[in-house]
């Protein structure tokens, strides 16, 4: 498969999970995207991606992930999803494809921030069929087919367990967080690069 590049790797499925908790809760969901500027007294300060900083509080009970490469063989039917697309003539394309822990059930579609016109798609497996030019898969999102096209340039991949040590200085994070009332902001889900496979920076 492709190098994990920033435009195709993310925590995609399972941050659309937390953000839609979050926003089920009351609290708006922010993404911000960048690389670990240093982690101190539980306090995670981000260069963000626009060149500039910001400071998240890491709850203790916040997850650290991050993410392996997955193969087309783990996409069998049933298997939950979540799957960043974007328009491509007159379907979708998978940018990011992630494989979601089986409790992972809620299915939902939304927009993304990605790139212009691209979308989340949480669903679970219905079909996955050899095409000319590539897979199409084909996700099960609220009784609805959806078929998604994934080609060479697809990243896929799969959330796995990380901890705080692994918030080094100079690592792609990909973090979910929240703003109080006061503009603090706290985290609900941190992803971090680990053994080569990054988030978005």
């Amino acid at each position: 498969m492709p190098s994990v590049s920033r435009r195709a790797v993310l925590a995609v499925g399972s941050m659309a999970f937390a953000a839609t908790r979050a926003s089920a809760q009351g609290a708006p969901a922010l993404r911000l995207r960048g690389r670990v500027a240093g982690f101190a007294d539980g306090v995670l300060t981000v260069a963000t991606r626009d060149g500039g900083q910001a400071r998240v509080t890491l709850p203790e009970n916040a997850p650290v992930s991050a993410l392996r490469r997955a193969t087309l063989a783990e996409l069998t039917p049933g298997t939950n999803l979540g799957v960043v697309a974007e328009p491509a003539g007159d379907g979708l394309r998978a940018v990011a494809v992630t494989v979601l822990p089986a409790s992972a059930t809620r299915q939902f579609q939304s927009e993304w921030d990605l790139t212009p016109g691209s979308s989340m798609n949480n669903g679970a497996v219905a079909a996955v069929m050899q095409r000319a030019e590539g897979h199409e898969l084909t996700l099960s999102i609220n009784g609805r087919s959806v078929p998604v096209r994934v080609d060479e340039r697809t990243a896929l991949v799969r959330p796995v367990p990380a901890t705080r040590a692994d918030l080094r200085e100079g690592a792609a994070v990909f973090v979910l967080a929240t703003r109080g009332t006061d503009g603090a902001l706290t985290a609900v889900r941190v992803s971090v690069e680990k053994d080569g496979v990054a988030p978005p920076t």
